[in-house]
């Protein structure tokens, strides 16, 4: 009589362990993914301020070209280095300004600012099923440099 007793401890036990597990790794599996957005959106924001930064180099040394909105966007989308799919909206924006007035890129005098704007609306993914995104975060990163050079 005693040994059945103890059997069937051991399987209520057993099934206990199983639960316990189950709900610590559900909780697991949900910080691991959060962990893994968190740090996914880490490096594409780096990666957008680093794209937008070299934007705006490149602006400031070719701002003579008739071709300087279009060549920027062409530099700043391959720093991004295929991650522009990551955003939806991504736009990529040339300015400058001349004495506190907006002015064409091709206009400025030296000791004038050259603005790069680059932002995106970041989509998060869906990695856990049935529990929904978060909506989509907007990200801008502006640049500003002097010129040094121009018209």
């Amino acid at each position: 009589m005693r040994v059945q007793t103890c059997r069937c401890r051991c399987r209520r036990r057993r099934g206990a362990t199983v639960l316990e597990a189950a709900l610590i790794l559900i909780w697991l599996v949900v910080f691991m993914s959060a962990s893994f957005e968190y740090s996914r959106l880490l490096f594409n924001w780096s990666l957008l301020n680093n794209a937008a930064r070299e934007g705006c180099r490149y602006a400031l040394t070719h701002n003579t070209s008739t071709t300087i909105n279009s060549d920027v966007q062409g530099v700043v989308t391959s720093f991004m280095a295929g991650q522009t799919g990551n955003f939806s909206s991504f736009t990529v924006t040339v300015s400058g300004t001349h004495q506190g007035v907006s002015t064409p890129v091709n206009n400025l005098s030296p000791g004038d600012l050259i603005a790069v704007t680059v932002s995106g609306k970041y989509n998060y993914m869906n990695i856990i099923p049935l529990v929904p995104r978060p909506p989509a975060l907007t990200i801008t990163s502006t640049f500003q440099m002097v010129c040094e050079g121009g018209a």
